[in-house]
């Protein structure tokens, strides 16, 4: 199996499958050929099954914003209509996204920026609201603008999110959140995180599998 592998400081290695399903390891200076190659080995499974999920992705195209093409917003495709107007707006009326722009205002930067606001007011609800369930504490929120990572938590205590939760339904984002959520009490994929994550969400597997397989066609159209 190819790999490129990436020397580094870091101290952990971590395997990576790119968006051209390309195996990347990043591990630290000096390890050993024979243990890159074992942990190649013993990941085999889990790396096979991701590269055929990636090349199973059917191509889709990206939205060229204009009139009369859907767009994703909390799980709903809604119309995009665009209208001139003094000052640029979002608005949902109905199935339809109204977009009021400015001249010479590109509609691609004011739409992506009316998301990135909306995912961090929901997003950041939503976060308070699970929170308060499992008793747990959070330091900040960030809003990204990252396409393959759905959220993150570090050691201090920080979430991130990707403003492209913000297309997904409100059951989805939920598991999202919770999931970031149950990394301020274990900063890992343990058993004992995942019964923390069951607690609150009994299906959270099958949310998994639903992100999985249709995430990136989301995403993709933006």
């Amino acid at each position: 199996m190819q790999a490129q592998v990436i020397f580094s400081k870091r101290k952990t290695i971590s395997l990576i499958i790119t968006d051209h399903a390309d195996l990347i390891l990043r591990v630290p200076f000096g390890t050993d050929k024979k243990l890159i190659n074992k942990i190649i080995d013993e990941k085999k499974d889990w790396i096979e099954r991701k590269i055929n999920e990636i090349k199973q992705i059917k191509p889709v195209s990206k939205n060229s914003y204009q009139d009369k093409e859907t767009f994703y917003y909390l799980g709903e495709l809604l119309t995009l209509k665009i209208v001139n107007s003094q000052k640029n707006s979002v608005l949902i009326e109905n199935e339809t996204l109204l977009l009021s722009l400015k001249k010479q205002s590109k509609p691609e930067c004011i739409l992506i920026k009316w998301y990135k606001q909306q995912a961090s007011k929901f997003i950041f609800q939503r976060c308070v609201y699970y929170a308060n369930i499992l008793g747990c504490k959070f330091k900040s929120i960030t809003i990204t603008s990252a396409k393959k990572r759905l959220g993150s938590c570090d050691f201090q205590r920080n979430l991130r999110f990707s403003f492209y939760n913000i297309l997904l339904d409100e059951a989805y984002i939920d598991y999202v959140v919770v999931h970031e959520l149950c990394h301020l009490f274990y900063l890992n994929h343990s058993k004992a995180f995942w019964q923390k994550v069951q607690s609150i969400m009994p299906d959270f597997k099958q949310k998994r599998l639903w992100l999985r397989k249709n995430f990136y066609i989301m995403v993709s159209s933006l």
